[in-house]
């Protein structure tokens, strides 16, 4: 960041968004919020979406492979039926959360749906385990 000395923000700090700083900035946005793991040769996911967010996605693209991931808000059986009808989702393999994809044995171009409970059965999943526990 920079401290400024010249009149009229004398004394006051600045921070610009430097190239560094917004790329971590973007990684920890898609680690956090697609609960994004990627590990040498298997990506997986544990999305924590905001719980007014019923559908997102994310592209990835690693060693020439496009991935494209739609986060939905339903039951497997029921999201695979929604990304048909989304643009480019129709042959979406789908995936649950914590999924292991191995993704150097992928096409060039591949779509996948990650199945999402509805935010209120995933609170009611959260309390479950932590009773459990």
């Amino acid at each position: 960041g920079d401290v400024y000395t010249q009149p009229p923000y004398t004394g006051r700090g600045g921070w610009s968004w430097y190239t560094g700083a917004a790329a971590w900035l973007h990684r920890a946005s898609v680690e956090s919020i697609f609960g994004l793991t990627q590990e040498s040769q298997v990506l997986s996911f544990r999305p924590c979406l905001p719980s007014h967010w019923d559908r997102a996605e994310l592209s990835l693209t690693r060693d020439g492979r496009v991935m494209r991931f739609i986060f939905v808000r339903a039951q497997p059986e029921a999201a695979a039926k929604a990304a048909e009808n989304l643009e480019g989702g129709a042959g979406a393999t789908v995936l649950l959360p914590g999924q292991a994809l191995r993704w150097k044995e992928l096409a060039a171009q591949s779509s996948f749906v990650i199945a999402l409970l509805p935010a209120t059965q995933q609170a009611d999943q959260s309390v479950i385990a932590l009773l459990d526990s």
